[in-house]
C-alpha cells in the first residue's frame, strides 16, 4: 500500500513539473520560411519552414522531418520591438550559418558556432566577404 501512494505521489509530482513546460514551449513558437540550406549546432539543416520553440532557455528549430537544439546566450533586449522576431544568419559564399534568433518580444540570443564553424568562417571570410542575411518570424 506504501509503494502504490509513494508511485501516485511521484507521479502526481511529474505531471505538475511536465506541465509548465509545455505551456512555455507553446507560447514561445515561432514561425518561418527559410529558403535556403543553413548550419547550426554543426548540423546542416534543408530550406524549408521553421518552427523555434523556447523552454526553459533552451531553443529548439524543428522543420517537418529534422531539428536542431540550440544554447543561445542571452545579448540583452532590442528597443526596437516593431520589427518583431527573427532569425540572422552569416552567408560566407555559399554556405549560410544560423547566428542568433530575436523574439517577438525584443529578446535576442547569440547561437555559438562550434570550434569547426569558427575556424571555417576564418577561412572562407579570407577569400568571401561577410554577408549578413535577416529572415523575419510570421
Amino acid at each position: 500500500m506504501a509503494k502504490r501512494m509513494f508511485s501516485l505521489i511521484v507521479g502526481a509530482i511529474a505531471l505538475v513539473a511536465v506541465a509548465p513546460f509545455s505551456v512555455t514551449a507553446s507560447a514561445e513558437e515561432m514561425t518561418c520560411r527559410v529558403p535556403f540550406g543553413f548550419i547550426v549546432n554543426g548540423k546542416t539543416l534543408p530550406a524549408g519552414h521553421y518552427t523555434v520553440a523556447k523552454s526553459n532557455g533552451v531553443l529548439k528549430i524543428k522543420d517537418d522531418r529534422d531539428g536542431a537544439f540550440v544554447l543561445g546566450i542571452p545579448v540583452g533586449r532590442r528597443t526596437d520591438q516593431s520589427s518583431g522576431g527573427s532569425l540572422v544568419f552569416l552567408k560566407t559564399g555559399t554556405r549560410y550559418e544560423l547566428t542568433e534568433i530575436w523574439s517577438p518580444g525584443g529578446d535576442g540570443r547569440l547561437v555559438q558556432p562550434s570550434r569547426r564553424q569558427r575556424e571555417e568562417r576564418a577561412r572562407a571570410s579570407d577569400a568571401t566577404p561577410v554577408e549578413r542575411i535577416v529572415i523575419p518570424f510570421k
